[in-house]
């Protein structure tokens, strides 16, 4: 059985290989990094072998430390769950959700309020970070994604939720063009979200929409380039040129007039799906939280 130190030195050597820095996990575990050197000095002397291969500028585990970190994990998320589950119920629960930018703010947050109403010793951590479902489960509860449909075979994912491609503008920018003709692309500025996914093409979303359309805009064009599409979406409202909007982040934008979309939509070649943390499959909170998005999913299909 392991002893309290041991114990002690494992949980900070899972930090430090999760963050790949001293300082950082010395940030979030609240010590002093000198601490945190000790104890992975006092651990490394236990196991015999060093962990890490230290630079001035960069931290890489050893063999031995890559085989240590991929054996603890899933067993220190267990017992943090278990300690989880004896706690009373008046407990307050904190849960890590990781998700993209735009859709953390314009489709997850608003609707947030309804869930804390509802579960109210539930809080809801929103992390925002881009292609979380490449990061390993290590820190995060739950995961939504936008993703090619593609990413479906792996490992604890599921599908959320369609997406709808369609262009956007400000009433203004509008004017008197007849959107549905061809011609009319060819002299405009076109809005780009240059990281739509994972590895996708700056011009992607434009691209599946154009061809879709089968309109070749590409003469006299001017291009704008963001790395998120909300930064496109706020450009296109300004009146700077049309943005290609996500239908799920718009839709209240399009209610009220401040943007318009003069043309039909595509679906996307991108979907939204949830990971959940392999530790985290039978917390009830996790549960109730997966299932909670479930029903706002099945309310955006209907508003759509």
């Amino acid at each position: 059985m392991l002893n309290a130190r041991t114990l002690t030195a494992l949980r900070i050597f899972e930090v430090v290989g999760r963050l790949m820095s001293f300082s950082r996990a010395a940030d979030e575990l609240c010590v002093t990094t000198g601490a945190i050197s000790q104890q992975i000095r006092k651990l490394e002397e236990e196991i015999g072998s060093p962990l890490f291969v230290r630079s001035a500028r960069s931290l890489k585990m050893t063999a031995t430390g890559e085989t240590l970190f991929a054996n603890i994990v899933q067993p220190l998320n267990t017992l943090a769950l278990a300690v989880d589950s004896v706690k009373t119920r008046d407990t307050e629960r904190i849960i890590r959700l990781k998700a993209t930018p735009s859709f953390a703010l314009h489709w997850l947050i608003p609707r947030l309020t309804e869930f804390h109403r509802t579960h109210p010793f539930i809080r809801v951590e929103v992390l925002a970070a881009l292609s979380v479902l490449d990061d390993a489960p290590l820190d995060y509860d739950i995961a939504i994604d936008y993703s090619p449909s593609h990413r479906a075979s792996e490992h604890n994912v599921r599908f959320m939720m369609n997406e709808y491609l369609l262009p956007v503008m400000s009433p203004h920018y509008r004017g008197n063009r007849d959107w549905t003709a061809a011609e009319a692309w060819q002299d405009i500025a076109f809005l780009h979200d240059t990281e739509a996914w994972a590895n996708a093409d700056r011009h992607s979303e434009w691209n599946v929409w154009l061809t879709q359309m089968q309109i070749q805009p590409l003469q006299n064009a001017d291009h704008y380039y963001f790395n998120r599409v909300d930064m496109a979406i706020e450009a296109a409202a300004a009146g700077l040129g049309v943005a290609m909007a996500r239908l799920s982040l718009v839709q209240d934008n399009l209610k009220s007039g401040r943007l318009i979309a003069p043309c039909e939509r595509v679906m996307s070649p991108a979907s939204y799906w949830l990971r959940v943390s392999e530790a985290r499959m039978e917390d009830p909170h996790i549960l109730a939280l997966v299932q909670w998005i479930g029903v706002q999913c099945e309310v955006s299909k209907v508003l759509e």
